[in-house]
């Protein structure tokens, strides 16, 4: 493993709206295009919750296998096309709509 890589907000710049510091261990990256994307499994809260696992999208590569990156990133979202839905219990239908996220880096 290679030391760790890190990326966080230029001195004297404070995070904006809609920007989180996210660290972890690169477990995948791939690349589609010009775009670069890097699958981080993020530490657990505590020993007996699950790992989150998030993918970055950035036009760098952002480390390889088995680094451990810091990285300032953007959230964002899209929404798909909705879908009927009926619930079991009650037979009630309503309209649902699916929300994509998505977690951009902050490359300057």
């Amino acid at each position: 493993m290679s030391d760790a890589a890190t990326a966080a907000p230029k001195a004297g710049r404070q995070m904006g709206f809609n920007q989180m510091m996210v660290r972890g261990r690169v477990e995948e990256t791939r690349r589609h295009g010009n775009t670069s994307y890097t699958r981080v499994l993020c530490p657990a809260a505590d020993e007996y919750s699950r790992p989150q696992t998030l993918e970055i999208r950035s036009k760098s590569r952002l480390g390889q296998k088995g680094d451990t990156i810091t990285q300032l990133c953007v959230v964002g979202g899209y929404t798909r096309k909705a879908f009927r839905a009926t619930d079991k219990d009650t037979g009630e239908t309503a309209m649902v709509t699916p929300v994509d996220h998505t977690v951009d880096a902050v490359e300057d």
